[in-house]
């Protein structure tokens, strides 16, 4: 017979707690999390079908409201004084003098010995941005020898050609006519300054161009004048509407007349 007393093994299972198998801080947790999210969820709608019912005006009382009149010529009339004062005020902008409060000392401007001497005329380069804004104006004192009606951008407003950023801004580019008699003089320049307007004959093409920097030896070339020193910022800003490969960032146009105004002074 075997024994009925001593020692034996439990091979019973473990005694499961609801803790170990249902995890009910997480649970709660989770609850938690998705009451938040539905109460969020409400107030943004709220939020929303108070701004379609109100077009956008939240917290903030719009009962005033400014006397319109309904007859059209008293609007019409308004509008046309709000537009006139606008007009004034540009004016006044525009006429307005720069001035620089500085301690420097004055320094001697460098003008090159290639640049007009005394007796040339100035010509007037007006710019505008989509040719509806106008944008700057650049004054140029042209070489005696050379004319207006010489020059190959006469002619009423015409859009600029390229801007080549830091280098040259190319206002007209055109074919060379094979039939035409030409009577200017071209050769190589040296050293040209910042500021110089060039002719320049490059591929069969003659372009018409101011320098943004100093440019050595340019061959087949004709110096026609210097920007003027009242319109040497004006170079910078015409810079930024180029690029490192000419392509204009804006439409630009520019139109050139024989007399200088005083705007640019």
């Amino acid at each position: 017979m075997a024994p009925t007393a001593g020692p034996r093994i439990d091979t019973s299972a473990p005694t499961l707690l609801v803790e170990s198998v249902l995890k009910t801080t997480k649970m709660a947790r989770d609850v938690e999390r998705q009451r938040t999210i539905v109460r969020e969820n409400k107030e943004l709608l709220k939020k929303i079908n108070q701004i379609c019912r109100t077009k956008g005006f939240m917290n903030i009382d719009y009962n005033f409201r400014v006397h319109q009149s309904l007859n059209t010529e008293i609007r019409e009339r308004t509008t046309r004084t709000v537009e006139r004062q606008n007009r004034d005020i540009y004016k006044r902008i525009m006429n307005r003098k720069a001035s620089v409060d500085t301690n420097l000392r004055p320094t001697k401007r460098n003008r090159s010995k290639l640049g007009p001497q005394s007796g040339g005329h100035r010509m007037v380069v007006n710019f505008w941005e989509r040719s509806e804004r106008w944008l700057c104006q650049l004054v140029i004192e042209m070489c005696p020898e050379v004319t207006f009606a010489d020059l190959p951008v006469a002619g009423g407003r015409l859009q600029m050609f390229r801007i080549y950023q830091g280098t040259f801004v190319v206002l007209r580019s055109s074919i060379i006519q094979q039939n035409t008699e030409r009577n200017i003089k071209l050769g190589t320049l040296g050293s040209v300054p910042k500021g110089s307007v060039l002719k320049r004959e490059l591929d069969g093409r003659e372009y018409f161009l101011v320098t943004l920097r100093r440019v050595d030896n340019v061959s087949d070339t004709q110096l026609l004048g210097l920007v003027a020193p009242g319109s040497m910022d004006k170079l910078e800003l015409l810079n930024q509407y180029g690029s490192k490969y000419g392509r204009l960032r804006e439409p630009i146009y520019f139109e050139v007349t024989g007399e200088a105004d005083g705007r640019c002074f």
